[in-house]
């Protein structure tokens, strides 16, 4: 009777306590999950690692975890990686190919198509600021230097005058026909931007903008074509007190004291469908688990009251008959 009762014991309790654990993980760091015999990649081991896509891990599972009974016919549909991405390929599982862009170095052109010395009808795609701005070439976009000024900033941050000349720009540019025409020593800069001088009709917009005075510096790095009517310009601007110069040095500096930095934006709210669609995704797998977790608690549960019974039905039925 002793017996009748462990083993009672054994069939209803100790099934309890195995089913409570998800299983062992193999030497890739993963395992099977019983339901339904997905493999679960919870810790990927150097051994997992090893795998350069999904076809190579699913031959080492089936050489390397024990379980062969789903093992034997685990397809890609069967194998959750857990946000695991294999080397040299990205969340998709697609191998990541360089393009012709990624392997450009700092002092590589961009484009052979573009030559120095050479005019190119350009038309205006974005203004960017005082000097740089996007044009099309022959259904090229580039982005594009001004040859030789150096206007105030306002992107990164906003200094005196930035503003304006970046409104001076965009004003001008959208004003008539618009020409690129190279120059220098170099068609592109170190970031692969198209260096160039601007034209608008037959106005220099280059020696426009200095003329009013929203020209800080020069950048000369070379022999340029329209150096000395830029240079012309500068002075034109200082003696007719035209923009920047239009203020006395003390006034100057009060306003580069109050020179504002654009607001970091790094820590706004994620706005980008596809990372709400992964965090929708994420949250439909935890309700997924949790409901599979609570109904594996209450099949748990249900067993260890039914074993008490069966051990308190046979405890008193043990008593009754040693009583007689």
């Amino acid at each position: 009777m002793i017996i009748f009762v462990f083993t009672t014991i054994s069939f209803f309790i100790l099934p309890t306590l195995t089913a409570a654990h998800n299983g062992a993980r193999d030497e890739l760091g993963g395992h099977f999950r019983k339901a339904d015999c997905v493999y679960l990649l919870h810790e990927p081991s150097s051994l997992a690692k090893t795998a350069a896509n999904m076809d190579e891990l699913i031959q080492l599972i089936k050489k390397y975890n024990s379980n062969s009974s789903c093992a034997s016919g685990l397809s890609k549909e069967n194998v959750d990686l857990e946000g695991y991405s294999f080397p040299n390929q990205n969340e998709t599982g697609q191998k990541e190919v360089s393009t012709p862009s990624d392997n450009i170095s700092s002092t590589e052109e961009p484009n052979d198509a573009i030559k120095l010395g050479t005019r190119y009808p350009a038309e205006l795609v974005k203004c960017t600021d005082g000097d740089t701005a996007q044009f099309k070439i022959n259904g090229q976009t580039y982005i594009t230097r001004f040859l030789y000024i150096d206007t105030p900033e306002s992107t990164n941050k906003i200094e005196p005058f930035g503003k304006e000349a970046s409104t001076y720009t965009c004003s001008f540019l959208r004003s008539g026909n618009i020409t690129l025409e190279t120059d220098g020593d170099r068609v592109f800069d170190k970031y692969n931007r198209l260096l160039a001088w601007v034209w608008v009709d037959d106005q220099l917009l280059q020696e426009e903008i200095t003329k009013a005075g929203f020209v800080e510096d020069f950048y000369d790095y070379g022999d340029y074509l329209y150096e000395d009517r830029i240079v012309s310009s500068m002075a034109e601007a200082k003696k007719l007190s035209k923009g920047m110069y239009a203020t006395t040095v003390e006034e100057m500096d009060e306003i580069e004291n109050r020179t504002v930095a654009i607001p970091d934006k790094t820590e706004e709210a994620v706005t980008d469908p596809t990372q709400t669609e992964k965090i929708d995704n994420n949250q439909k797998d935890e309700s997924s688990e949790t409901k599979e977790k609570n109904s594996e608690e209450n099949g748990i549960s249900d067993k260890v009251i039914i074993g008490l019974l069966v051990i308190v039905f046979l405890y008193y039925f043990i008593r009754r008959k040693n009583r007689k």
